[in-house]
């Protein structure tokens, strides 16, 4: 749907302007010139506001257009100089989507992550910073939070970052940290990606950290399942690791953890079926996917 030419976009927007101009009275009323928007569906977040539009065009309601230019001891003056009074002021401000950390981060050599990030935010995956090594991040810049459920992301992050904490305290690891090139070609390929998107419209939007074409720093280039399928098993070559002393050092005294569990069985290798994982990623895949379990859908296409 976020892809600019495809058949659901056009289908969508065609939609949408008509459901819009049919709640706002008509295609050239003020509130339908000044609201229905020129850029494709999803460029901003998209949300249902129901009862919204038809409370607009109420004829108790007087919709100001403009800034609000200062507050004053009975309501506002907004930028036409006219003051207008109220009772309550709702303040619909938004919130914070530049991705600084509330507090100080500092990384190698004393790097600030406020002054890293001053320009764009720039992270592996979503998750990994270079230069800040042992941190890691849950929904951080590129993460896949408007292009699908969120939740299901969040888990994927944790068990990727405990795939990381186990190989720490079991391996004599001292830090993890991203790669600048791997971060820098990911950015590369997300920047190239957005350009098919309605993401990249001209619209001021918190995607592009609240700006109308700066670079878009809050979505993932592809689909919540993509994200989950990339990040499901980590690529350690896109990493620095650093050691304490000897990296074999987590090889111990020679007995195998089996050898000391009492109640292990010795010879667990020996099987009377193939019942190993499959190596193969699309197949691994499938399992993981239950595929054929459902009715043949539709296959998509997303080349162009």
């Amino acid at each position: 749907m976020f892809l600019v030419d495809s058949d659901q976009q056009k289908t969508l927007f065609a939609q949408l302007v008509q459901a819009m101009n049919d709640k706002l009275g008509g295609v050239e009323t003020p509130l339908a010139e000044k609201l229905v928007p020129k850029y494709g569906v999803g460029c901003r977040r998209i949300t249902p506001g129901v009862g919204y539009l038809e409370g607009l065009s109420k004829e108790n309601v007087e919709v100001v257009y403009g800034n609000i230019e200062r507050i004053t001891e009975r309501g506002c003056i907004s930028s036409d100089g006219m003051e207008r009074e109220f009772d309550v002021l709702i303040c619909a401000t938004g919130f914070d989507t530049s991705y600084m950390p509330r507090f100080s981060v500092k990384g190698v050599k004393g790097r600030s992550m406020r002054e890293e990030w001053s320009k764009e935010a720039k992270a592996y995956l979503g998750m990994g910073v270079a230069g800040f090594p042992n941190y890691f991040l849950v929904i951080g810049p590129n993460s896949p939070i408007g292009n699908g459920p969120v939740l299901s992301s969040v888990e994927a992050q944790i068990d990727y970052i405990l795939k990381f904490a186990n190989r720490w305290q079991t391996e004599n690891i001292r830090s993890f940290s991203p790669k600048p090139e791997a971060v820098e070609d990911f950015i590369a390929h997300k920047d190239a990606f957005m350009k098919k998107t309605v993401w990249e419209h001209d619209c001021k939007s918190w995607y592009k950290a609240n700006s109308v074409s700066g670079k878009v720093s809050a979505l993932w280039p592809g689909s919540t399942l993509h994200y989950l399928e990339a990040i499901a098993d980590p690529r350690y070559d896109d990493w620095e690791i650093t050691y304490k002393g000897n990296r074999f050092a987590w090889l111990g005294n020679g007995y195998s953890q089996t050898e000391v569990d009492k109640t292990a069985d010795l010879s667990y290798y020996i099987r009377n079926e193939d019942d190993s994982p499959l190596l193969g990623r699309r197949k691994a895949l499938q399992v993981v996917n239950k595929s054929g379990t459902v009715f043949e859908r539709e296959a998509r296409s997303f080349l162009r």
